[in-house]
């Protein structure tokens, strides 16, 4: 998985764009009781896959060995909230589907957040 170039782009450049959010029905259809492979920015490039209980809990494993588990929900405006146990980072962000990747970014300063590059169905190896 290459890293994303999505650091340079904001929320706000995707609405200028003509790009609408995901509605809280698209995003629950796409992950739901499945496994998500991402990838976001801590200390340089990371990648993950986190499996995404339809019980709104989550397991998840990096590309450093970390796992971690905690809670996810998405609200009527479908944004995604995750919440971690231990020392992750818990957000909540905005959904757009582009490319057939779904591409996350902060409610709070529209800052690009996490990219699922991949949604495979139900439970699958956490390992990367």
């Amino acid at each position: 998985m290459e890293p994303t170039i999505e650091k340079e782009t904001s929320r706000d450049d995707l609405l200028r764009q003509g790009f609408h959010p995901m509605t809280q029905k698209e995003l629950l259809e796409s992950i739901n009781g499945n496994t998500v492979h991402g990838d976001y920015e801590y200390s340089g490039h990371r990648i993950y896959k986190t499996f995404m209980d339809p019980n709104g809990e989550m397991e998840a494993k990096n590309d450093w060995g970390s796992e971690e588990s905690g809670s996810w929900s998405i609200d009527e405006e479908g944004c995604l909230s995750v919440s971690w146990e231990g020392y992750w980072e818990n957000w909540t962000a905005v959904a757009f589907l582009i490319e057939g990747k779904i591409k996350f970014y902060n409610i709070e300063d529209g800052s690009w957040q996490t990219t699922f590059h991949e949604v495979m169905p139900g439970r699958q190896a956490l390992d990367i």
